[in-house]
């Protein structure tokens, strides 16, 4: 073995001894479940847990109260790598998305890699970020905007899945917020005094539909009326529809969002109506994992003999905001296997990521992240 397979098996005798503690943080944070910026208690239990180890730690960063950042500084020249968790749950579900191992296995690394870079002398900064409302919210996009990743040189961050993969394809997301405004009128008495909101919208819908055969493969709109009027009898005066968009590319979906907007356009200069857009929340952009991450991230799973599969688009694909970070730095999201044939989001998912599938996956998380940071630290 050479010195840094050395220190690898360092690292895997660390997290095999430090296993139960890191057990308690994850099953704590399984029992109390929390919606997206309401992680109080997720976020206690991980600072708590990393500044036993002596890390720096300062709650509440990027002008969000459950987020953190957490540092080991050797004072040595060197790279800095940070390593992402996330916390929050599902609604009803729970940890359905398995985000009590996403941020246990970010913390249990850190700890891992920083007595590895203590003993041996490693130059570098190694951070812990803890990034809140993956689920809704998009925390890290709200990190990237307030320049918490500026001066970081590679972010890594593992998720459960039914297979562990070295690699990941995510779509980019933009959810937009369409308002239609009419005229009221007594819909049997004088309707032609009015101008039907709802008409707007259901038009828009059809507008939406037309478009479809022209979007690119692996693009995605998918929408709801929100608010359609109170009183059948009544013209509707104001109705409202949102809308998700999705591609594999973020300036292709950015594209899409125009021909939406004019599908919006369009609808309400048909039914005389008036139009107004509202953006809901983060814009997500398209996963573009490091490929010298990818590269560690697979060799890691080779040396600890964790059995993996390659990422194609035939595996479903979802949306991120660590796709956010990866258009910034270099960065990576991996998938580490929960439970084979058992899809994210569900109960069946919770259940795992809380019992003895989910040890498992912890044990190996903390490995893969640690031997992967380190590997960017030894550059």
């Amino acid at each position: 073995m050479d010195n840094l397979e050395l220190m690898k098996q360092e690292i895997s005798n660390l997290a095999k001894e430090k296993k139960e503690e890191f057990e308690k943080v994850s099953d704590y944070i399984f029992a109390n479940p929390e919606l997206a910026f309401k992680e109080y208690k997720s976020q206690e239990a991980l600072c708590k847990l990393l500044e036993s180890h002596g890390f720096v730690v300062k709650r509440g960063i990027a002008e969000m109260p459950t987020s953190f950042e957490a540092v080991f500084d050797s004072g040595k020249p060197g790279k800095t790598v940070a390593l992402m968790g996330e916390y929050d749950c599902l609604p009803e579900i729970g940890h359905g998305c398995g985000h009590n191992l996403i941020g246990t296995s970010a913390a249990g690394a850190g700890i891992v890699l920083k007595e590895v870079m203590e003993k041996h002398e490693i130059g570098g900064v190694l951070k812990v970020l803890g990034t809140p409302a993956e689920e809704k919210g998009s925390g890290k996009a709200i990190m990237v905007r307030h320049g918490v990743f500026e001066g970081i040189d590679a972010a890594l961050l593992m998720h459960p899945c039914d297979e562990s993969m070295p690699d990941d394809i995510s779509f980019a997301a933009i959810t937009l917020e369409f308002t239609f405004k009419g005229k009221p009128a007594h819909a049997a008495a004088c309707p032609w005094k009015g101008a039907n909101a709802l008409s707007g919208v259901q038009l828009m819908f059809h507008a939406v539909d037309m478009m479809r055969l022209h979007f690119k493969d692996y693009s995605r709109v998918h929408g709801i009326i929100t608010e359609g009027g109170v009183a059948h009898n009544t013209i509707t005066d104001e109705a409202k529809a949102v809308f998700n968009i999705r591609s594999l590319e973020y300036d292709y979906m950015m594209e899409m969002v125009d021909a939406i907007r004019d599908c919006a356009k369009g609808a309400a200069i048909a039914t005389r109506t008036e139009v107004e857009e509202r953006q809901l929340d983060e814009v997500i952009k398209d996963v573009r994992n490091d490929k010298k991450l990818v590269q560690y991230v697979r060799k890691n799973m080779d040396f600890i003999g964790e059995e993996y599969i390659e990422r194609d688009l035939t595996q479903g694909i979802g949306s991120t905001d660590v796709g956010n970070v990866t258009h910034e730095i270099p960065a990576i999201q991996f998938y580490v296997k929960l439970k084979e044939h058992v899809g994210t989001h569900t109960k069946e998912f919770a259940v795992a990521a809380g019992g003895e599938e989910g040890k498992r996956n912890l044990h190996a998380s903390v490995q893969l992240l640690a031997m992967s940071a380190l590997d960017v630290l030894s550059e």
